[in-house]
């Protein structure tokens, strides 16, 4: 398994086993590839950023003819190759002794010593595994590490060692910042052997004298407020050391040549003077870890005051009680940041309530308290939550300026820039956002958000174009279409305002689309569903399309007050004023339509009812439908009331009370078969509908007893038929509303007439049938019973009439002329009866003068009646003839 210099080698391996020289016949550096990678990215490897990812060849060598140049925390992604190489183990893996050292010293960046030196065997310091090999210097302009001169070994040593600077062969002129020699072809390797290779030792104060001069340099400037100058020193001492102590990493020099965690703890010192934490927190990071058995409590302090800086209270709490535990004297400042860093971790996990109980005032109020805490300034996390805060708030004008404002501070935060170019979406500024989506990106290519968003935005773009050029195109169904995936991009999340401008926007879009196709249903909850968005743009354009809406689906009262809220904004709007006569007058004739119901007048509730609907642009609306059915059940139209209720449930195929009414004109109007299907609908649609409920169990009981009553009537059993036909019709009833029982009730008391008739019952048969007549005036069955019924009672000349009515009504065809064959023949014995009755003297055979009153016929009728009563002994046949003489005179109007 491979591991990483810097940190601790797994179980069972040793220093040695990574610093051992290359065995015989490992193949060594193998082409050019090598050099060149030295030769662009020296320094960085010279830093520790990068490193050598070595495979392993099945005989356990290492094969570096396959190699890769990998950075710092890449290692665990190399999961198969044999050792992670860094810069101070190249002698060992490499077998530097038998190349030549200046070649990799002068592609590293560094000049290197005028000697030869005796091979790096085991001998060679290995480093701490707790600490980096070496650390990058940080340094302001114009020092720059990679170009400086590191001195020689001769100026190291002193002039006494003039000899071994003529033994070394090698000068390091042309390595100064003016050189280019690191341009030059790398020389061809020499080959070193260890009996020439002389063991150095360098006193320590040689070796730190110039980045001490440096240190004291940058603390002078630093107490004289020249924090930039401070800064530049101290880089420029990180870098002469990590030079110093790369280019003598193959001899025994003391640890000292390592970089000093001063000097980061100072620089950082100068970078918290410049509100420059981030850089002051990296400083101190690495003067903690130089110092990793034993931190100073003066490291930990400052790390605890950076982290508290950039809104980290967590690890300031940590890092100000870890230098509490190293200095716990009261006068230590890490107390006040510790108290400062509890106070901001007590506002951070509030905001994190707040946000979740969608508490916008509370969370704006805890950032802002936390932000005065924070010394370096919002951090840019804080700056995306006060954002979104804003938006949540539907305050698009200071959510903007909110973006702004943070992008001043995080100029290069892809969340900031990302957040702003939400802002600027939902704004309804689409390239703005664009614009920010695409700095976000090249702030940081890989910010899955910024992506995420970009892709939405080319996402809402096309589907508005494509849906704006197929709505010029007058197809408003697939503009609409487009609209709502639009719609479905956008969302309607109350952290982003419902959706902002932009959602407005394309819900009037849509709304409008919706008009045009007369789904005015629609039009409307897309209107209020923009107008519930706060702060709407265009809230009076909306209120106009609403009202329309409201008028166009039957609903004035709605619309009256949308144009009460649009008069507020516009006391002088000239449409909305239209629109509010419109809705009255409608609103008027709703009233009038109710008024007249409620008198039972049911022509004038139609009338009224029509022209309410008449002032209506869209369908009629389902409640109005609904009413125009019962006014024609009302009437007694069946035919109309059927027809209208078929078209209100094909339009409305999920309304019960609709399918109900459809069941009670059908069984009104004798279709007792019929009627079950939508009744049984109905009941599907809503179990608990209670006209559907009460009219099905009527329907199955009228047509049991109805048949019952029948059957009595075939088998000659006309008192139980007529028992019967009295308890279908109590079932039935004759209320007003069902047109007095409609088409059911009259065949129903023409049956029962029949059967009166036939048991001679003829008064009471007459007010059935007459009845019957004004239920369903154009029934021949109904004329021809009433006809016989007037022949019973001697009305000739009303039956012969009746006759002649009913032959004109009874249909022709083949399966009618019995029929129309038996009226025939009644009406001839109409006309005969009535030849017969003209032969008698009605006034003689009573003895009253021709005009005699009422009175006087039914006195002479008594007086006929006592002596020629067949119990009085009197003739009966002279009896008939004074009763029909009596039914004759005193019916004269029939």
């Amino acid at each position: 398994m491979p591991y990483a210099v810097g940190y601790p080698p797994p179980s069972g391996a040793s220093v040695k086993q990574r610093s051992a020289p290359a065995k015989t016949g490992q193949s060594k550096i193998p082409d050019s590839s090598f050099w060149d990678t030295l030769h662009q990215n020296g320094p960085r490897i010279a830093s520790g950023e990068l490193c050598f990812a070595v495979y392993k060849n099945r005989n356990g060598e290492n094969a570096w003819q396959h190699w890769e140049c990998i950075g710092k925390g890449q290692e665990k992604d190399f999961r198969k190759m044999f050792v992670i190489v860094n810069v101070d183990d190249l002698e060992g893996y490499l077998g530097l002794a038998d190349v030549d050292k200046a070649r990799v010293d002068e592609l590293l960046g560094f000049a290197t010593p005028s000697v030869t030196k005796k091979p790096h065997v085991t001998s060679h310091t290995q480093p701490d595994m707790n600490t980096p090999n070496a650390i990058p210097g940080r340094s302001s302009p114009p020092f720059t590490p990679r170009v400086a001169r590191v001195p020689d070994i001769s100026e190291v040593m002193g002039s006494n060692n003039q000899a071994l600077r003529d033994k070394a062969g090698r000068s390091t002129k042309g390595q100064g910042p003016e050189s280019s020699s690191h341009l030059r072809p790398p020389p061809a390797p020499t080959t070193a052997t260890s009996e020439n290779i002389p063991t150095i030792d360098v006193p320590q104060s040689h070796v730190v004298s110039y980045p001490e001069d440096l240190k004291e340099e940058g603390n002078h400037h630093f107490r004289n407020g020249a924090y930039e100058t401070a800064i530049h020193s101290y880089g420029k001492a990180i870098g002469k050391l990590s030079h110093l102590h790369l280019n003598y990493m193959f001899y025994n020099f003391p640890s000292a040549m390592r970089s000093d965690p001063i000097f980061y703890t100072n620089r950082a010192a100068a970078y918290m003077a410049l509100k420059r934490f981030k850089e002051a927190t990296e400083d101190c990071e690495i003067a903690t870890r130089l110092q990793a058995h034993n931190p100073s409590s003066k490291t930990l302090g400052r790390l605890a005051k950076c982290y508290l800086a950039l809104g980290n209270p967590r690890s300031a709490l940590g890092a100000a009680r870890a230098a509490i535990g190293r200095d716990s004297a009261p006068t230590n400042p890490a107390f006040a940041t510790k108290a400062i860093a509890e106070q901001m971790r007590l506002c951070v996990d509030g905001i994190g309530a707040a946000l979740g109980r969608k508490s916008w005032g509370e969370a704006k109020d805890l950032i802002q308290k936390a932000t005065a805490l924070c010394e370096g300034g919002c951090p840019a996390q804080w700056c995306v939550w006060e954002v979104e805060l804003e938006m949540a708030r539907c305050d698009w004008v200071e959510a903007t300026a909110v973006a702004k404002n943070a992008l001043v501070f995080h100029p290069e935060s892809a969340d900031v820039l990302t957040t702003s170019a939400r802002v600027h979406l939902l704004h309804d500024r689409i390239w703005p956002s664009i614009l920010s989506c695409r700095s976000a990106l090249r702030a940081n290519p890989d910010h899955s958000s910024a992506q995420a968003l970009l892709h939405r935005i080319n996402g809402i773009i096309q589907a508005r174009q494509e849906g704006h050029r197929l709505d010029g195109s007058n197809k408003a169904i697939e503009a609409s279409e487009k609209y709502s995936w639009a719609l479905n991009l956008i969302g309607c999340e109350e952290e982003e305002g419902q959706g902002g401008y932009l959602r407005v926007t394309l819900l009037g879009d849509r709304a409008n689309a919706y008009m045009r196709l007369r789904r005015f249903d629609q039009a409307r909850d897309d209107h209020l569903a923009a107008l519930s968005i706060p702060n709407h743009p265009w809230r009076l354009e909306a209120l106009d399309r609403l009202v329309k809406c409201y008028i166009a689906l039957g609903d004035p009262e709605a619309a009256l007050l949308q144009v009460k809220v649009a008069l507020e904004l516009d006391p002088l709007y000239k449409s909305i004023l239209a629109l509010e006569s419109t809705a009255k007058g409608m609103q008027a004739n709703l009233r009038r339509s109710r008024e007249a119901w409620a008198q039972k007048k049911w022509i004038n509730a139609k009338l009224a009812l029509a022209l309410a609907i008449a002032a209506c642009h869209g369908d009629c609306p389902l409640q109005w439908s609904i009413w125009r059915v019962e006014i024609e059940i009302a009437i007694g139209d069946w035919d109309n009331a059927i027809s209208m209720a078929e078209a209100v449930v094909k339009l409305h195929s999920t309304s019960a009370h609709a399918y109900a009414l459809l069941g009670l004109a059908m069984m009104l109007s004798n279709n007792l078969a019929l009627c079950l299907l939508p009744l049984g609908t109905a009941l599907d649609l809503d179990c608990e509908n209670p006209l559907a409920a009460n009219m099905l169990r009527r329907a199955k009981d009228i047509e049991t007893i109805k048949e019952e009553g029948n059957q009595a009537f075939r088998s000659g059993k006309y008192p139980e038929a007529v028992q019967k036909y009295g308890d279908t019709l109590e079932i039935i009833g004759n209320d007003d509303t069902e047109g007095g029982g409609g088409h059911l009730r009259a065949v129903l008391l023409a049956n029962r007439a029949t059967a009166l008739l036939k048991m001679e019952r003829h008064a009471r048969a007459l007010a059935d049938i007459v009845e019957s007549l004004e239920l369903q005036p154009t029934s021949f069955e109904a004329l021809r019973t009433h006809a016989r019924v007037c022949m019973a009672q001697g009305y000739y000349e009303k039956a012969i009439a009746i006759y002649i009515q009913a032959r004109i009504l009874w249909p022709s065809g083949e399966s009618n002329a019995a029929e129309r064959g038996m009226i025939a023949q009644e009406l001839q014995d109409a006309e005969a009866a009535l030849r017969i009755s003209r032969s008698k003297d009605y006034h003689e055979i009573l003895s009253v003068p021709f005009g005699a009153s009422e009175t006087e016929v039914k006195k002479a009728y008594r007086r006929c009646s006592l002596l020629f009563h067949p119990d009085k002994g009197g003739n009966p046949e002279h009896f008939k003839l004074v009763s029909e003489a009596y039914s004759v005179l005193s019916n004269s109007s029939l």
